[in-house]
């Protein structure tokens, strides 16, 4: 193929794969839009719940803080205690050890006065309002706008209020918080964490939360798996087991730890052994994220649907360069590199981007790419195969001759075409030098000589008599005839559409002794045939006959006056094996490995080594190979040569 012709394929091939790029990657950015804007809709927010669990469960180990702290109503103290619920004044009794404490969270919703102790409510009211930094809780029900408060003289000496409203997610695990909620007459509720920090004094941590611009509803960063915070039992506390200024300054939250009070949680941070949070360490985790400012913020649709492409266009510019093996391994490090990306983003910065999308579009990326790579390839090799065919006649007329070759669609299968045509071809180029060799050389010699002769013969002084003369213009025409003949067979062996029909092996090796037989008298050569009836070969008669002919003529010619040539056959089921032998000269090692390449001869240097053109052995050679056959030769310098030829052997034929 011309390099120019290889400049444009290649050309065009690699535009090709640039539009093909340029589409996939289209496709797949608009895919990861869909997917990122609608993957609650179409389900995918579940597997990007899995996955913001296990990034946020995998955290760095956190110290936990020592101004937030947690009395629990823990089995140990109920035990101790009694029953639940107690009485009130116990828990005016444990106010009563607080003080000085910066913010008490009591996360208890006293909504009816108890009529066995009725003296309990008024006790309870007072040491709230002794302590002056309690906050009390109350519940929000959105379906009826309805506001659950604590009793009025409860409510009256709280040092504020704040909503306790806990949402989880579909699947039950709470990752979210609403900091504010605004009421349909425009009253606005705080949570009950900030509102701690407001009783707290805590202006500058509140402020962002304050801002009506500002998204009221946020993500969780847990700091830790249960029992992170530093957790004191209720029992202990109300016995005085720690100093009255223990809980100094710290923020401290009062609520249920005991598990028969139902006051727990599904979270990310959960894990077999605890497969649950207690609602006061959830309040514990709002209040400290709502204290450092630091929560997991999810980037709006648009800009996730941006940052979710980056590795996708990554995977993409490096799929165009790469080979498909390293193209995997792009994937794989791509596919990991996500994790540890939103890994770093929402430990680092506070962000959290939802991977799926970006997952299933960088899986898609790789087999989308190839499928379409491939279809680009498979055009352009199928145009390369139109243009070989059309270009030479020769590949046109090999490529129809098989059936599996005309129906090959896949692209190995056309590879494999398009490989086979290119060898063609190459073969081609070679026989066309063969050809000028042929035709600079051997051919050219004969003539040489001819018209060497003829200037011989115009000198006055040197003339031959007309007998010697006619015998030299014989011998070169004879051996310019056999040259063309020779080598008008080679081509034909190559080229031909080989048409193989039943034939007896036996009849054509005896057809080829008759022929051979005036050669064999002249130099007293003695021709044996160990005869069969019948060798049934696949193959075509004036082809295999010329290749018999051709091997008892040079065993004649290669040979001594004297000689004995014997021809035998091997018969089995599969295959017949025809050899040749005789006691001529024999081939020397050096030349074996050679002997059936054109233009090789074994003999070309003695004084009296008839001529020849080199193409005998290697029509021969290819006309076996065309009959799926094979030849061997065995042979030793001075004690003569044995040619085997080995065919498959078929069914007799009818006619």
């Amino acid at each position: 193929m011309p390099a120019s012709t290889d400049q444009t394929a290649s050309k065009s091939l690699n535009s090709q794969l640039q539009q093909e790029w340029r589409l996939v990657t289209l496709f797949l950015f608009v895919l990861t839009l869909v997917l990122s804007v609608y993957r609650s809709d179409i389900g995918l927010s579940r597997l990007d719940n899995t996955f913001y669990d296990f990034t946020l469960a995998l955290g760095p180990p956190q110290t936990p803080p020592t101004d937030i702290a947690l009395i629990a109503i823990d089995d140990g103290s109920i035990a101790k205690i009694g029953y639940w619920p107690w009485r009130r004044d116990i828990h005016a009794q444990l106010l009563e050890r607080l003080e000085g404490a910066r913010a008490i969270g009591l996360d208890m919703v006293f909504q009816e006065a108890n009529p066995a102790y009725p003296t309990d409510d008024q006790t309870l009211a007072a040491a709230i309002a002794e302590n002056g930094a309690v906050v009390l809780p109350q519940i929000y029900h959105p379906q009826t706008n309805r506001i659950a408060q604590p009793l009025a003289e409860l409510r009256k000496q709280a040092a504020a209020l704040g909503y306790i409203n806990i949402y989880p997610d579909a699947d039950g695990v709470v990752r979210k918080v609403k900091l504010r909620h605004t009421l349909p007459n425009g009253e606005e509720l705080l949570h009950f964490a900030p509102t701690m920090l407001q009783v707290g004094q805590e202006g500058q941590a509140l402020a962002p939360i304050l801002d009506k611009e500002s998204n009221s509803t946020r993500y969780i960063p847990y700091a830790g798996r249960p029992g992170h915070f530093n957790t004191y039992p209720y029992y202990s506390v109300l016995q005085g087991n720690y100093p009255p200024d223990y809980f100094k300054n710290k923020y401290v939250l009062i609520g249920a730890w005991s598990s028969g009070l139902g006051d727990s949680f599904s979270t990310p941070m959960s894990k077999a052994e605890q497969s649950t949070m207690s609602g006061m360490e959830i309040l514990a985790n709002i209040l400290q994220a709502s204290e450092q400012g630091k929560w997991i913020d999810v980037p709006p649709d648009w800009l996730n649907a941006l940052l979710s492409f980056i590795p996708v266009l990554l995977v993409c510019l490096l799929l165009l360069k790469q080979s498909p093996r390293l193209a995997f391994l792009t994937l794989t490090f791509a596919l990991i590199g996500i994790f540890l990306l939103d890994w770093v983003a929402m430990h680092v910065f506070g962000l959290w981007i939802p991977p799926t999308a970006s997952l299933l579009v960088t899986t898609l990326a790789y087999p989308l790419w190839h499928w379409r790579s491939q279809e680009a390839a498979l055009r352009q090799v199928s145009q390369d195969l139109e243009k070989l065919q059309r270009d030479y006649p020769e590949i046109r007329a090999a490529m129809s001759s098989s059936r599996s070759e005309q129906q090959a669609r896949s692209l190995p299968q056309r590879l494999s075409l398009l490989h086979k045509s290119i060898d063609l071809l190459r073969r081609a180029q070679t026989r066309r030098e063969e050809t000028l060799r042929f035709i600079s050389h051997d051919m050219r010699a004969p003539q040489n000589s001819l018209l060497a002769l003829s200037a011989l013969q115009k000198e006055a002084t040197d003339k031959m008599s007309s007998e010697q003369l006619l015998e030299h213009v014989d011998i070169y025409a004879s051996q310019t005839l056999e040259l063309v003949d020779n080598f008008i067979n080679l081509a034909r062996a190559e080229a031909m559409d080989m048409v193989l029909k039943p034939v007896n092996l036996a009849d054509l090796l005896a057809d080829s002794m008759d022929l051979a037989w005036a050669a064999a008298q002249r130099k007293k050569v003695q021709l044996n045939y160990a005869t069969t009836t019948e060798a049934w070969v696949m193959g075509n008669a004036p082809m295999l006959r010329r290749v018999l002919t051709n091997l008892i003529e040079n065993a004649i010619k290669y040979g001594p006056e004297n000689n004995d040539i014997t021809a035998s056959f091997t018969l089995s089921e599969k295959t017949v094996l025809l050899q040749i032998s005789d006691h001529g000269w024999g081939i020397s090692a050096e030349h074996l490995p050679h002997l059936f390449e054109p233009y090789h001869r074994a003999h070309a240097d003695g004084n009296d080594t008839p001529s020849g053109s080199g193409l005998g052995l290697a029509f021969v050679k290819t006309v076996i190979n065309r009959h799926d056959g094979d030849i061997s030769v065995q042979s030793e310098l001075g004690h003569g040569s044995i040619f085997s030829i080995s065919l498959t052997a078929t069914a007799p034929s009818e006619h």
